[in-house]
């Protein structure tokens, strides 16, 4: 896991500085695609990338994207989903997924609501998509917490809870990094009775960094 490698460890720390260090919007390019970021905000990277390419939303389809973040996954997924409800527990990054749902026009469309990991009321999607922090280690804050997740508490919250939100037949899209150890997150899914598949893979030429797709035991 991260807190185990120095490198990492020491990349993720420079991050959040960075995080930290903003003191004015500003703009990123990722896939084509141009989104407004707040101070404090985990802005898009190849991981969110990844899973905004291997995701099949059909028209029609109502997404919950959990841990938005920029709201980048969210806002690709309404360019062909009926509805999108993105959640986030970081006020900057709900401020950042309103603006780029005004920037790209899917407003109408796309719902971003401050909750940790599930909105509050029970409500069913034909897709889940999530990009969770993938370290196991302490996190001060909710910047922090873009990238370390104590216990890896998040993500055995968002399996534990998940089923409760997807319509029977529905699917998850969900990336892992090699280096928080891709055998944990799989016994995870095999604790919960997911079936998984790994779709495809991506490295920044330090990490590696897999997606899924997921799906429950009817």
């Amino acid at each position: 896991m991260s807190k185990n490698n120095p490198v990492v460890f020491q990349l993720q720390t420079d991050y959040i500085a960075k995080m930290r260090g903003r003191k004015e919007r500003y703009t990123v390019s990722h896939a084509g695609c141009e989104d407004e970021v707040l101070p404090n905000v985990f802005p898009p990277y190849i991981d969110s990338e990844l899973i905004a390419r291997v995701m099949h939303i059909e028209k029609g389809d109502e997404v919950l994207d959990v841990g938005s973040g920029s709201g980048f996954i969210a806002v690709t997924a309404s360019a062909t989903a009926r509805r999108v409800v993105a959640t986030d527990i970081n006020s900057a990054a709900i401020e950042t997924i309103r603006a780029n749902a005004a920037r790209h026009h899917v407003e109408d469309r796309l719902t971003a609501l401050k909750t940790d990991v599930f909105p509050e009321h029970k409500d069913v999607f034909d897709v889940i998509t999530f990009n969770p922090p993938f370290s196991d280690h302490a996190a001060a804050d909710v910047v922090e917490r873009s990238v370390w997740d104590p216990g890896h508490a998040t993500v055995r919250t968002f399996m534990g809870g998940v089923g409760d939100f997807l319509k029977p037949g529905g699917r998850i899209y969900m990336s892992w990094a090699g280096f928080a150890d891709l055998q944990f997150i799989e016994a995870l899914f095999d604790v919960h009775a997911a079936h998984y598949k790994r779709l495809d893979d991506v490295s920044d030429g330090t990490s590696i960094f897999v997606a899924y797709k997921v799906t429950l035991a009817a």
